[in-house]
């Protein structure tokens, strides 16, 4: 698999019955053709269900022609409309601003601060840093573009107050560069420098202003496009104008305005707009902060910077290449486009939601944690060069681990640092997203995570209760209707990881447990981190790494709130929403290499309550469950959660089953940090209680109930032996209970 391998992405993800999705394909070849596919499990290992999708005839196959798209990396900020044509009369003009380098070396090349540079017409003006770190200035003449390097060198993390004045009439160029001091050990400094060109400065243009980035007009191309963007903050940017011997205001951006969207305002009598491309960070502190208010919304000042970056992605803005209408009478369901060109192929998923007018509701509905996609998607940990990444004994390569690694145009997660080493905000479904894929292998664990190890939850309930006997909700789709939706149910099951709800979503979840609703969260690592969505921008989700968590990297001081919310990120916890509270448990530990299973407790065993869960399988005598599995070799493994009742969970919890009994995990498990107290001692599996998978059961009191699995990995012994095991067993036995009592509820 390489850059020449067909791929795609679908837009937008989830689709109502009736719905239009636009299929966008990267295709080396002179055509590829295209089926629609209800998927079922798809990955390959010989103890697992077999690989099982289903082609959907109500949608012909089709043949279409191929091109190869490439993105162009990188955040700016665009002007659309100014008065770039005006300064045709001007005399001078004068761009100023504050600026915080990130990367001002090494960014492999040239970073372009502001231009309006039209090279083919060689009119406009641009501020750059070059690729050896010196900052230069381009200008159109009569003849050519005109170049100005000083021999300035911006330092990084360093605040600058910047201004670059053009002198028409001297075709003098001059820079002031005032250096605020990082710390109480350095004081502030100012360099003036003074160059000139050959030629009259021709600085009126017709393109567009862009801030952090060049002036090309090309987001998408045949071979891969090289970013011009900018590494870092950009504050207080103001551009103005002499003629006349009368001085205009041109633009006055204030970045603190508008924070929440993608558009930036002049608050100059010009009252221009413009908009942000490939979403940059906003609600960051500039060059102004003083730690006196961490909360961008209550601040009147400090929180004016954009961090941009050259890596940012939010939208590949591929173009379609053909349209897919969904039949209106289309089952809920995970889908698949399968494109193939002769010699390589790709499955791009996408998701079709229940009918809301549908006169007949299945009970039973299980919840696809898309937002975890979100998260994860197109993860690099296994880069060994970026400051966040994961040792891991050895790496599995497949095709997809070879693609995202031969295309770096595809972006990065949200557990990635950018190439100048800060963390990322954003994540986008708006591009290929290759270890979202139905057989895909994960590089560090041995098998797979997320997407296709929840198939095999798709596959179970294919089996225990028929494709019309449940139905699939997202996500997004509980992002958008909210408890109505949920409270159409009788039964939710969560997936294996469940991990970035919003508060919407939590609200939810407990509007459906206080309604009587029964839930089986049949994961670990769940309902963790704050997570930011707006439903106008449903691509997108937003989370912002504190000062706790099982993270990759933390956010500095100052940048902790959302800029689509306010809200405070971090954890749930932290927030005071731990889901032990909704769910009975919660995170504490993860590890590679071997898991455990879990032995069962006599306190459950003699609770008559719970003798509906010990039938089958060998329940009825056997102590051991889930002492194998198809990722890690055990049932509870990855990130795995623990009973807590100092944490909110229900005083009436019942442990059924938990690793303790069963061996426990070795050393090469741990406690997550936020778990970890002084003095700091006995975190590791073998030496801390708290590292421990508990299956746990509790009811409500409005006459629901919850039963909660405590482990990431619980689904790959569900699907061990295609489901014939005692894990796969005590779940139908919990689902069937969960059903009967739903059912008879409805009389």
């Amino acid at each position: 698999m390489s850059s020449s391998h067909i791929i795609g992405y679908v837009d937008p993800l989830v689709s109502s019955p009736g719905g239009q999705l636009a299929v966008k394909a990267s295709c080396s070849k002179s055509t590829f053709s295209s089926k629609v596919l209800r998927l079922g499990p798809g990955f390959e290992h010989p103890e697992a269900p077999p690989v099982h999708h289903t082609l959907i005839e109500a949608i012909p196959p089709q043949t279409h022609s191929g091109k190869l798209q490439f993105t162009r990396l990188g955040s700016f900020a665009r002007i659309q409309s100014w008065k770039g044509p005006s300064l045709e009369y001007a005399d001078s003009l004068a761009v100023e601003f504050w600026c915080q380098a990130t990367l001002p070396q090494g960014a492999g090349h040239e970073q372009f601060l502001f231009s309006s540079l039209d090279n083919a017409a060689s009119s406009g003006f641009a501020g750059l840093i070059d690729e050896a770190g010196n900052l230069c200035v381009r200008l159109g003449g009569p003849k050519d573009v005109q170049e100005v390097r000083f021999p300035t060198k911006l330092e990084r993390y360093q605040w600058y107050h910047l201004r670059f004045i053009i002198d028409r009439p001297t075709r003098k160029i001059r820079l002031r560069v005032e250096a605020k001091g990082k710390d109480i050990g350095e004081a502030s400094s100012l360099v003036e420098e003074k160059q000139g060109v050959s030629e009259a400065p021709q600085i009126a243009s017709t393109l567009p202003f862009i801030i952090a980035s060049d002036s090309r007009d090309c987001q998408t191309a045949s071979s891969p496009i090289q970013s011009g963007s900018f590494n870092g903050k950009i504050d207080a940017f103001k551009v103005e104008a002499t003629a006349s011997g009368s001085s205009i205001v041109l633009l006055d951006l204030d970045f603190s305005l508008l924070m929440s969207t993608d558009s930036i305002q002049d608050v100059s009598s010009n009252n221009f707009r413009g908009n942000l491309v490939n979403a940059p960070a906003r609600a960051v502190t500039g060059h102004d902060w003083d730690a006196s208010q961490n909360d961008w919304t209550r601040a009147s000042y400090g929180y004016g910077a954009i961090h941009f970056h050259d890596d940012d992605l939010d939208d590949a803005a591929w173009e379609t290449d053909f349209d897919l209408q969904i039949p209106k009478d289309l089952k809920s369901g995970c889908y698949g486009v399968l494109v193939e060109d002769g010699q390589s192929s790709d499955i791009i998923p996408f998701f079709v939601r229940p009918d809301p007018n549908a006169s007949k509701v299945p009970s039973v509905a299980l919840i696809i944690p898309t937002f975890t996609y979100t998260a994860y998607a197109n993860e690099h940990l296994y880069d060994s060069s970026r400051p966040a990444h994961f040792a891991a004994e050895r790496i599995t390569q497949d095709e997809y681990f070879n693609t995202l690694d031969d295309r770096p145009d595809l972006g990065i997660s949200l557990y990635d640092s950018h190439n100048d080493g800060s963390g990322t905000c954003f994540s986008s479904l708006k591009r290929p997203v290759l270890n979202f894929r139905s057989g895909y292998s994960h590089w560090a664990f041995v098998g797979t995570r997320e997407f296709p190890a929840d198939l095999w939850y798709v596959g179970f309930l294919e089996r225990e209760l028929g494709e019309e006997g449940y139905d699939i909700i997202t996500d997004h789709d509980i992002s958008l209707y909210g408890a109505p939706l949920l409270n159409r149910y009788k039964v939710l099951l969560s997936c294996s990881h469940p991990e970035y709800p919003t508060f919407q979503m939590l609200n939810s979840y407990s509007s459906y447990l206080e309604n009587g609703g029964h839930f089986m969260y049949l994961g670990g690592n769940g309902y963790y981190w704050v997570t930011g969505h707006d439903t106008e921008r449903p691509h997108r989700i937003e989370v912002r790494r504190a000062d706790q968590g099982c993270r990759t990297f933390g956010l500095p001081s100052g940048n902790w709130h959302h800029s689509l919310t306010g809200e405070l990120g971090g954890l749930w916890r932290a927030r005071g929403r731990p889901p032990n509270r909704l769910f009975g448990l919660g995170s504490c530990a993860i590890g590679i290499g071997d898991g455990a299973a879990y032995g069962i407790t006599e306190e459950a065993r003699a609770d008559p309550r719970l003798s509906f869960l010990f039938h089958g399988a060998g329940l009825e005598t056997t102590s051991v469950i889930g002492d194998f599995g198809l990722v890690q070799g055990a049932a509870s493994g990855d990130e795995i959660d623990r009973l807590d009742y100092s944490l909110g969970t229900p005083r009436n919890a019942v442990i059924i089953a938990t690793t303790k009994l069963a061996g426990g995990h070795g050393d090469n498990y741990a406690l997550f940090n936020e778990e970890s107290m002084f003095p700091m001692i006995n975190t590791t599996g073998k030496t801390s209680d708290k590292v421990r998978s508990d299956l746990v059961y509790f009811e409500t009191a409005s006459g629901g109930a919850v039963f909660s699995v405590g482990s990431m990995n619980w689904v790959g012994a569900v699907a061990w032996k295609a489901y014939e095991n005692n894990v796969a067993q005590i779940t139908a036995n919990a689902l069937h209970e969960f059903v009967r009592r739903g059912e008879l509820s409805r009389k």
